[in-house]
C-alpha cells in the first residue's frame, strides 16, 4: 500500500510539471502558426480524448508518465523528425501551418518554449508563494547535533550559526550542503558563531566506502548535522519578484556547477538520483501533509526539467535549438540519414542514465545496500 503511496504522488507531481513544459511546446507553436496535430498526457495507446474546435486532439493515454505535443508535420510525438513525405501531400494552407515551412528562428522559438515554461512556472509559483503565504527559510543554523558522530566529536552544538564553511559564506542552510558536497576535502573548516562569539571548529567526517554494481566505489562524507525547521516568510510584491527570480538563477547556478564537476571527473553518475528518488520525496512529502513544502518540490522538479532539456543532445529541446542554428549559419539541412543515427545514439545514452540512476536509487535502499554491501564484500 505504501508503494501505491508513493507511486501515485510522484506520478501527479511529474505529471503536473511535464504538461507544464508541454504546454510551453503548445503555446510557442500557436505563437508562430503551427497547427497542433496532438496534446497527449501521458503515453502509449490512447484512452481517451476529443477533438477541439481548432482540430487538436486532447488525450490521456495509459503510461501515466510524461506527454507530448505532436504538430503538423512531425514525423513523431517527440517532434525529433520532420515528416517531408507527408507534407508534400498537404493542402497548400496546411503546408503554411506546417512545423515544417517555418523557419529556423520560429523552431527554435517552438524548441525553446517547453524549457521557458518550466522557468516561468517556477517563477510565478515561487513568486506567489512568497507574497500570500510565505517561502521557507532555512536558517544556516544547526538544529540537530546526531550523537556520536563526527560534529559533537568536533564540538559542534545545535543552535550553532555557521557563519562560513571552507572559507565560504553562508547564507541559508543550503549553502553548507552544497559547499560539503562539492569540496573535495575531507575535513571540513566550520567559522560559527556562538553567543555572540566567532569560533573556528573543524571536523572531521565519518568516511563510507561501498562497492557499487556496476563497478567502483562510492565515497560518502557524514558530519551528522541537521538544519532546523524552516520558518515560512511573507515578502512584499518587490521582494517576492526578487526572490523568485533569485531562486531560478541559483538553481540554474547549482545545476551548472554540478554539471562542470560532472565532465571535469570531480562527480560520479553514482551521486545522482533518478525516478525512484522523486518518487521517494514525493511520498515523504505527502505524507506530512505539508502542502507548501511539496509545492516547493515541484518548483525544484520543474527547473531540473526546463535545465536539462537545454542541453544540446539531439533528442531534447536544445539539441533541436543547435541544430536549426548551425542550419540558419551555414544556410544548409543537416543530412536526414546522420540526423537521425545522432537522435537513436543520444536516445540510447539518455535510457542508459535513467536506468544508471534508478540502480543508484534502489541501492539507497537500506535493505538493498546491506545485501549488496555482503554480496561484494
Amino acid at each position: 500500500m505504501t508503494f501505491f503511496y508513493y507511486l501515485i504522488s510522484f506520478l501527479v507531481i511529474i505529471n503536473v510539471i511535464v504538461i507544464v513544459h508541454e504546454l510551453g511546446h503548445y503555446i510557442a507553436a500557436k505563437k508562430i502558426g503551427v497547427k497542433i496535430v496532438k496534446f497527449s498526457v501521458g503515453m502509449g495507446p490512447e484512452i481517451w480524448g476529443f477533438d477541439d474546435k481548432e482540430g487538436t486532439h486532447w488525450c490521456f493515454s495509459w503510461l501515466p508518465i510524461g506527454g507530448y505535443v505532436m504538430t503538423l508535420g512531425d514525423a513523431d510525438p517527440s517532434s525529433s523528425t520532420e515528416d517531408t513525405e507527408g507534407y508534400e501531400k498537404l493542402s497548400e494552407e496546411d503546408k503554411k501551418r506546417s512545423i515544417i515551412s517555418k523557419s529556423n528562428w520560429e523552431k527554435m522559438l517552438f524548441a525553446f518554449g517547453g524549457p521557458l515554461a518550466n522557468y516561468v512556472y517556477a517563477f510565478v509559483v515561487v513568486f506567489l508563494m512568497a507574497f500570500f503565504y510565505g517561502v521557507p527559510k532555512y536558517e544556516p543554523v544547526v538544529g540537530e547535533v546526531l550523537k556520536n558522530s563526527a560534529a559533537e566529536r568536533a564540538g559542534m552544538l545545535a543552535g550553532d550559526r555557521v557563519v562560513s564553511v571552507y572559507g565560504q559564506k553562508v547564507e541559508k542552510y543550503r549553502d553548507i550542503l552544497v559547499h560539503l558536497s562539492m569540496s573535495e576535502q575531507d575535513d571540513a573548516s566550520f567559522l560559527i558563531e556562538r553567543e555572540g562569539k566567532l569560533l573556528s571548529i573543524n571536523v572531521t567526517p565519518e568516511i563510507t566506502i561501498k562497492k557499487k554494481i556496476i563497478g567502483g566505489d562510492k565515497k560518502t562524507k557524514l558530519f551528522g548535522i541537521k538544519s532546523k525547521s524552516p520558518v515560512f516568510e511573507k515578502l512584499s510584491f518587490i521582494g517576492s519578484i526578487k526572490r523568485a527570480i533569485a531562486d531560478c538563477v541559483s538553481a540554474s547556478k547549482e545545476m551548472c556547477l554540478v554539471f562542470k564537476k560532472l565532465f571535469a571527473g570531480q562527480r560520479s553518475l553514482n551521486d545522482f538520483g533518478g525516478v525512484v528518488y522523486m518518487a521517494s520525496v514525493a511520498g515523504d512529502l505527502t505524507k506530512t501533509g505539508n502542502i507548501a513544502m511539496l509545492i516547493m518540490f515541484t518548483v525544484t522538479l520543474s527547473l531540473n526539467l526546463g535545465f536539462i532539456n537545454l542541453f544540446p543532445l539531439p533528442v531534447l529541446d536544445g539539441g533541436r535549438i543547435l541544430i536549426c542554428f548551425l542550419e540558419q549559419i551555414t544556410r544548409r539541412k543537416f543530412n536526414e540519414k546522420f540526423e537521425e543515427y545522432i537522435m537513436v545514439a543520444c536516445a540510447i545514452f539518455l535510457i542508459f542514465l535513467m536506468f544508471l540512476t534508478t540502480i543508484n536509487d534502489i541501492l539507497r535502499i537500506e535493505v538493498v545496500d546491506k545485501f549488496v554491501s555482503k554480496l561484494l564484500g
